[in-house]
């Protein structure tokens, strides 16, 4: 427990941190960006939806930043603790920042005047961005490029511009449609590419 305490500990102080700062960072320009006052339920899961949803980006997608350098993996690889479980702790530390920052968005919005169901918002924001950092966290494992990680999920966000479409179930801003259903596709999807981006990063030289 101790060896996993301090791996936690290594990744919050050397990397988690800028992470954690970028998601302040873009939640503090919410209020300048998106309305955030005295807001109906559909327009509040609009604000959520298509802001709160990208912190999934900026706290899961550079999961892998910390050993880039295949030197680094090769020396992870060597240790007794296996690199999956390295990958697999810092997935749920960053998960736990990511549910603390949605809620922290849900409390502000709430604290703004804005009528919603908070548990059933909290996880539909929360399923949204999981979904787009879990597919930008499985792209940069496959192409151990931290570029592609950012910009997959990006061009899809775009793509739910035009609506539910060519999307189909995996619709992000459904919730603003008073349609839920999608949030569970979008939930149990993310978690399977979370897991397949930390069991690929396993195996890639």
């Amino acid at each position: 427990m101790e060896a996993y305490a301090k791996i936690s500990k290594v990744y919050l102080k050397h990397h988690l941190k800028f992470y954690i700062l970028a998601a302040v960072l873009l939640f503090c320009l919410m209020p300048f960006l998106m309305s955030t006052e005295n807001l109906s339920p559909r327009e509040s899961a609009k604000t959520l939806e298509m802001y709160a949803a990208l912190l999934g980006v900026v706290l899961l997608v550079p999961i892998f930043m910390a050993d880039q350098d295949k030197d680094i993996r090769d020396l992870l690889r060597s240790k007794r603790i296996s690199l999956s479980l390295v990958h697999g702790i810092r997935v749920i530390e960053s998960l736990l920042v990511l549910a603390a920052a949605e809620m922290a968005c849900i409390l502000f919005l709430k604290g703004g005047g804005c009528q919603f169901p908070l548990w059933s918002y909290f996880f539909g924001v929360l399923a949204g961005a999981l979904f787009l950092g879990g597919l930008g966290m499985a792209i940069y494992s496959l192409t151990d490029n931290v570029a592609v990680g950012y910009m997959i999920p990006l061009v899809y966000y775009a793509i739910n511009f035009s609506g539910d479409k060519y999307v189909k179930n995996f619709y992000l801003f459904s919730m603003t449609q008073g349609n839920f259903l999608p949030k569970y596709w979008l939930a149990m999807v993310g978690l399977l590419f979370l897991l397949f981006g930390v069991l690929w990063r396993r195996v890639h030289p």
